[in-house]
């Protein structure tokens, strides 16, 4: 069995969905490697330690969690000058994902006390208040067109319906749970299903 040099690392690590790359945290740096040759492609520097790496699902731009700032900052494989900075401010920032698009960056400030939606295309922002989860309670369709998001309010339950392309929520509806746990859309995208926390142990089916 043949082994590789060993490479430095002091943060995540991931792999690209095209499983072309792999992207590695050294500090404050964020190495891209060839995944075959494991040579360098790219190599960029972030502003604070790294806490979380995530690929685009294109593959094409990478964002990094700088939570202890807090920050992110995302980056472009195909246009190595293009960078971009996310500050929520006093607001902080606790998790951050991409949308199906791949142009998308959506944020949870701290204290879950509201969701961002950040468009790479034209810098425009929308916030839903009061999302229920940090890391969680977030689903899109398979086709990328719709998303539902677990919110709380007056100690009340609801999912919220976003549309992915204008972002605008499209409905609210309350949730018969006593702590929702997750929301997820079905295989053919036409159903909810909500759980309950382990406690309840409750599953609903919203058509």
């Amino acid at each position: 069995m043949d082994f590789t040099d060993s490479y430095k690392q002091t943060g995540p690590c991931c792999f690209s969905p095209d499983s072309h790359y792999l992207a590695v945290a050294v500090d404050y740096r964020l190495v891209i490697r060839d995944l075959v040759s494991l040579k360098v492609v790219q190599l960029y520097s972030c502003v604070d330690k790294i806490s979380y790496i995530e690929w685009a699902s294109d593959s094409e731009y990478i964002l990094c969690g700088l939570y202890k700032r807090p920050m992110v900052q995302a980056w472009s494989l195909t246009q190595p000058e293009w960078t971009c900075k996310i500050d929520e401010g006093p607001a902080g920032i606790a998790y951050a994902r991409w949308s199906p698009d791949s142009r998308h960056i959506l944020t949870t400030s701290e204290f879950q006390l509201r969701l961002t939606v950040w468009s790479l295309v034209n810098t425009a922002c929308v916030h839903v208040q009061w999302p229920k989860h940090t890391s969680k309670g977030v689903s899109f369709t398979k086709d990328g067109k719709f998303a539902a998001i677990c919110t709380r309010r007056d100690c009340k339950d609801y999912i919220n319906l976003l549309s992915c392309h204008s972002w605008e929520i499209m409905g609210t509806f309350a949730v018969d749970t006593i702590d929702l746990a997750g929301v997820e859309w079905s295989p053919d995208d036409s159903a909810l299903v909500t759980w309950d926390s382990l406690l309840d142990y409750k599953v609903k089916c919203q058509m």
